[in-house]
């Protein structure tokens, strides 16, 4: 979907089913900002990956429910 893209794209907005690995990292690699929430049975990756700080939120929600 990006490679025909002519203009340079700072970021890119997804619905969850785009939370993934892959995609969130060749959205990196072309330095593009991802700005795609967590799937709602979302898990922690890596320590210290910014779309953790999100999973706790969504989680902490839900406790509060």
């Amino acid at each position: 979907m990006l490679n025909p893209l002519r203009r340079k794209v700072q970021q890119v907005s997804a619905d969850g089913a785009y939370d993934t690995k892959a995609c969130r990292h060749i959205l990196e690699n072309k330095g593009i900002t991802p700005t795609i929430p967590p799937r709602c049975n979302a898990d922690y990756w890596e320590e210290d990956h910014p779309r953790n700080e999100a999973i706790k939120v969504l989680k902490a929600d839900k406790q509060a429910e």
